[in-house]
């Protein structure tokens, strides 16, 4: 076999051949037919995916959440609530493919993938313990996403030689390129379903503790009113400083292109307990009502 399509076809076949490198056979072809659909994708994959991108789904992985002793290594972290479990035991996976193929070939069966500091913070005081959290992931998920990205730069040069483009040498007819501009190529309708959140996953039968019926601008309102209401609702010193804690952890999410449900459904039940306990409070009692918005 000779052309580009060919050589793409057999090294997608061949496992000795890094997916980084595939990568870039399979960008040189993309540039040279104009197909910028399939351009992005491979430039995404070969230069890593910024936490603000669509994820394809291939690329979360799920591992377990432990927390590091100095005096007894990796332990695991348990939790009281399952949906919180569920949530930070997904991850997305945004390095480069090179980078992945590295971690593929080493003799490591684990790899760690650290937490946001908001994440981090969190976990800490739900401890009570500064030990240090971490996602630990079996290395076979890594390789299932190397898997995935080979087999859709295979599937998208089998769909070429299906239309008849092969290419002669490092080159394409014209006829070539005006049917690759005209076709819809499966490689990006198969990628899966795409997303940007960092915790809560599209896996069947979850849910979302969080019910916010307002807007996101409701959010930051209420966020406001609270910081305008401390002095006012007469707190103890410790109440007044967990409500202050609550506040600037709500406030980093509302303002978070990518914020975590479970870090504010938890943020909220704070501030909903200690307004509860201020008994007679006409302020409180406006807010806790105001929360009605946003908690079931």
């Amino acid at each position: 076999m000779t052309g580009l399509v060919f050589e793409l076809q057999r090294d997608s076949l061949d496992s000795e051949i890094r997916v980084s490198n595939l990568l870039r056979k399979a960008l040189v072809v993309s540039k040279k037919l104009g197909v910028i659909e399939i351009e992005e994708w491979l430039k995404k994959e070969l230069d890593g995916y910024l936490l603000t991108d669509d994820i394809p789904k291939y690329r979360v992985v799920r591992g377990e959440v432990r927390v590091w002793n100095p005096y007894h290594g990796w332990q695991p972290l348990n939790f009281s609530s399952a949906q919180i479990a569920q949530e930070l035991s997904v991850r997305d996976v945004v390095q480069p493919v090179g980078e992945l193929d590295s971690l593929s070939e080493s003799g490591e069966h684990t790899m760690q993938i650290p937490f946001p500091q908001d994440i981090v913070n969190f976990l800490i005081k739900a401890m009570g313990a500064p030990l240090q959290p971490s996602l630990l992931v079996d290395k076979t998920e890594i390789i299932g996403i190397l898997d995935a990205v080979r087999n859709n730069i295979l599937n998208w040069s089998l769909e070429l030689e299906q239309k008849g483009i092969l290419g002669e040498g490092m080159s394409f007819s014209n006829e070539e390129k005006k049917i690759a501009h005209q076709t819809t190529y499966q490689v990006t309708n198969n990628i899966g379903s795409m997303h940007n959140s960092q915790l809560q996953q599209d896996s069947s039968g979850s849910t979302q503790s969080l019910n916010v019926v307002a807007s996101p601008d409701n959010l930051h309102k209420f966020i406001e009113e609270l910081k305008h209401s401390i002095e006012s609702l007469k707190l103890q010193q410790e109440q007044s400083q967990e409500l202050k804690e609550a506040i600037a952890t709500l406030e980093i999410q509302a303002n978070s292109s990518k914020p975590k449900n479970v870090i504010i459904n938890e943020s909220l039940d704070t501030v909903r307990n200690i307004l509860e306990g201020t008994t007679g409070s006409i302020v409180a009692s406006g807010l806790i009502y105001q929360l009605g918005l946003f908690l079931p």
